[in-house]
């Protein structure tokens, strides 16, 4: 097709006619509806843990883009995010039929969906939702490799070289008289995930004997497109004035919660001054912190959760002994504000940078989907935390704190996909990073600046409040059996009679009276007390729990092994102990 005929074909009149038997189409179906409605499925998880029987696999991005249509393919896997999400887990009844319109609903109001490409009359143009047919298609592949009974399927006009149209498995969709439908004999459960660059789209199903087509072949749908950003036909009435258009790049959005100085140098050393950020709280004229004030943020590039920030700080300050669980409270509160971030994420971001803490919650966003993903880890894996705590119980039943710092099975689950999928794991913390130690990246801890000289105290710091998870019984029974000169920093104690008849005093924040730092920890993600001792020369007897190496002034001694504390802690204070 030459030129002058795009042009006649695209008209004003050409496109208000189109747009009539558009309205037409869409109640003649919406009236067909009325009377034979289709069902609508939910995941009841009966199937979740049953084999895959079909599959299809297509690619995201477009590798032939330039800047000027590289964000329609932007858009168009923005918009597989939200309706991906929509039918992601759905559990289909036998002899039911599955209509892609019922579960997607209309997607010209009120859904996000933003400008993406769309095949109209033979040519691709864009439009708001443009992109859903890559997951109709892909439902349609999977469907016909399972052997499901094809209800509705509609050809797109226009076939494009390397795509599933030109292999005839395309399905193309037009709210809503242009629908897929599909049945099957057996139940079956219908799961959708956007990898960092590609759509999959798989049923389940405990149905045995399957006869699929699905040869593992990967699919491919992506090459050059003739859209309107690079058809070359600028008399065309629908082509968009290219001088006026911003010529985006890819960009990487940090989703950042409180600063670490760690965290802070990494961050500054690597951001560009196209990134974005997205804080829970943005320094204003009536707030004021300097939390959340990393170095990098630009102000024009931060964006902040204001409210759900503001109700985080009030809620943790004024409700902090919330069913006796803090980290419950907390835990509600990072997945208000990681919701509210992951609607902020920039469309033409391809890479984010995120704080641990908000990460499961994104992530079941679906915000993360085409998109790589980096960590900045602030405490153990839920899963490995519970083990953590497990432990710690086994040795101290009496504690009644060891049942906090609990997440729920979900949640554990989501934030394990998450890790998986994660390109790199960031931190400081040696255990940490040992449990990822394929794909971490190890920064060092900032050791704060002193001026004092060697210490000379005579007093033993344990550096923490005296809980079950931070070694608390350890060090009581140590100072009782060693007669230790004790100075405690944190203020909650396990129960009200814990320290028994023992003397202890509150430390005030200065180290020239302490000669010895004993911490034996079960969980420490953010060791600021002991770095501070370090910078001040303080011997440090503790274990890897605390994320530090083992040196001249760093003693790491085995978890939970108390006599080997033991041992330690005589030889630095210069006591004979008997094995």
């Amino acid at each position: 097709m030459n030129k002058q005929q795009l042009t006649e074909k695209h008209s004003v009149i050409n496109d208000a006619i189109f747009q009539m038997k558009t309205i037409i189409l869409t109640g003649n179906r919406i009236f067909k509806n009325l009377l034979t409605p289709m069902p609508k499925f939910k995941d009841n998880q009966f199937l979740i843990n049953e084999p895959v029987i079909a599959f299809s696999e297509s690619d995201l991005w477009n590798p032939f883009d330039n800047k000027e249509n590289w964000i329609l393919t932007a858009g168009k896997i923005e918009n597989l995010r939200i309706s991906a999400r929509k039918l992601h887990g759905l559990e289909v009844k036998a002899n039911e039929v599955f209509s892609f319109w019922k579960h997607i609903g209309n997607p010209n109001f009120g859904k996000s969906y933003v400008m993406g490409r769309e095949i109209r009359e033979g040519c691709i143009v864009p439009t708001i939702a443009g992109g859903l047919c890559q997951l109709s298609n892909a439902l349609y592949d999977a469907a016909l490799k399972a052997n499901f009974d094809i209800i509705e399927r509609h050809k797109h006009t226009k076939v494009i070289k390397g795509s599933l149209s030109e292999q005839d498995r395309d399905a193309t969709v037009k709210w809503n008289y242009i629908d897929l439908r599909f049945k099957s004999s057996f139940d079956f459960r219908i799961e959708t995930v956007l990898t960092s660059d590609k759509l999959v789209v798989g049923f389940k199903s405990a149905q045995k004997n399957v006869k699929s087509t699905d040869n593992n072949s990967n699919l491919r749908q992506s090459n050059k497109l003739n859209d309107c950003y690079s058809c070359g036909n600028f008399a065309c009435f629908k082509h968009q004035d290219r001088t006026s258009m911003k010529q985006n790049i890819a960009t990487t959005t940090f989703i950042l919660d409180e600063k670490w100085p760690e965290y802070d140098r990494y961050i500054k050393d690597i951001t560009t001054d196209s990134d974005n950020f997205i804080v829970p709280l943005k320094q204003s004229t009536f707030i004021k912190t300097d939390r959340y004030a990393w170095s990098a943020a630009k102000s024009q590039k931060t964006t902040a959760t204001n409210f759900q920030g503001i109700y985080r700080a009030l809620k943790l300050r004024f409700f902090p002994k919330h069913k006796n669980n803090v980290f419950e409270l907390a835990l509600q509160l990072d997945k208000k504000i990681a919701v509210a971030a992951a609607r902020k994420i920039p469309i033409d971001s391809t890479h984010v940078v995120i704080s641990q803490n908000l990460l499961p919650f994104v992530f079941e966003t679906g915000a993360l989907g085409g998109r790589t993903f980096d960590v900045l880890m602030t405490r153990l894996p839920f899963e490995k935390l519970h083990e953590r705590l497990d432990h710690a119980f086994l040795h101290h039943p009496e504690s009644p704190t060891l049942n906090d710092f609990r997440a729920g099975k979900k949640l554990i689950e989501l934030e394990n996909k998450a890790l998986k999928k994660a390109r790199q794991i960031i931190t400081p913390h040696t255990e940490i990073a040992e449990i990822f130690k394929n794909k971490v990246v190890t920064l060092d801890w900032f050791i704060p600046p002193s001026s004092n000289g060697q210490a000379s105290g005579h007093k033993v710091l344990f550096p923490a409040s005296a809980i079950g998870r931070k070694g608390a019984y350890e060090i009581r029974r140590l100072a009782s059996e060693l007669q230790l000169n004790l100075t405690v920093s944190g203020r909650t104690t396990e129960n009200d009679n814990f320290w028994n008849e023992l003397h202890i005093e509150n430390f005030n924040g200065n180290f020239d009276q302490i000669g010895l730092v004993v911490y034996p920890t079960y969980i420490e993600h953010q060791p600021r007390q002991i770095l501070n001792a370090i910078s001040k020369g303080i011997p440090i007897i503790t274990t890897a729990a605390c994320g530090l190496k083992d040196s001249d002034q760093v003693k790491i001694i085995e978890l939970s092994n108390y006599e080997h504390l033991k041992i330690e802690v005589s030889k630095r204070m210069g006591i004979h102990h008997e094995c």
